[in-house]
């Protein structure tokens, strides 16, 4: 049962990265497709899989691509509510872009709460060398887990 499960999870994160638009060639065929195809310069894969199975890993792959992204985790900065939340939220980013240019800040709101979180990570150690440098300027900051990591941003 392992086995089948490990090679369901090998076939979805390489379906994750064939089914981005335009990669591949043809981006309205199935990841078994894709694999199949034959480029120059480059191996044979053959791939013997029941129609069940093929239909359950591009339906997988489907239900990923329309929630928008996939489970992964952020640093989160600030949480507040009330009337001076917002400004709070947009300070705190602003804080967070001009010591740290190249991160991915976002100010989220969900009724009552705004939050900044930082990043766009797929495991949650890969979120903890962020954490640490920003723990310097925002002490109470913690990862937490999102829904919503873009497949771009795990690039």
């Amino acid at each position: 049962m392992r086995i089948v499960t490990g090679f369901m999870f090998f076939l979805f994160a390489v379906g994750m990265n064939a089914q981005m638009p335009g990669e591949y060639g043809n981006s309205n065929s199935d990841i078994f497709s894709q694999l199949e195809q034959v480029n120059i310069d480059e191996g044979i894969i053959t791939i013997e899989q029941s129609a069940r199975m093929r239909a359950l890993v591009n339906n997988h792959i489907s239900m990923s691509k329309r929630t928008g992204g996939v489970e992964g985790f952020r640093v989160q900065l600030y949480s507040g509510v009330g009337n001076k939340a917002r400004q709070e939220a947009l300070n705190a980013k602003g804080k967070v872009l001009s010591d740290f240019p190249e991160e991915n800040v976002f100010v989220e709101y969900s009724a009552p709460f705004w939050r900044v979180r930082v990043g766009s990570f797929r495991h949650k150690h890969e979120a903890l060398p962020l954490l640490t440098k920003l723990k310097k300027i925002f002490p109470a900051c913690y990862v937490v887990k999102v829904a919503d990591i873009p497949l771009r941003a795990l690039e």
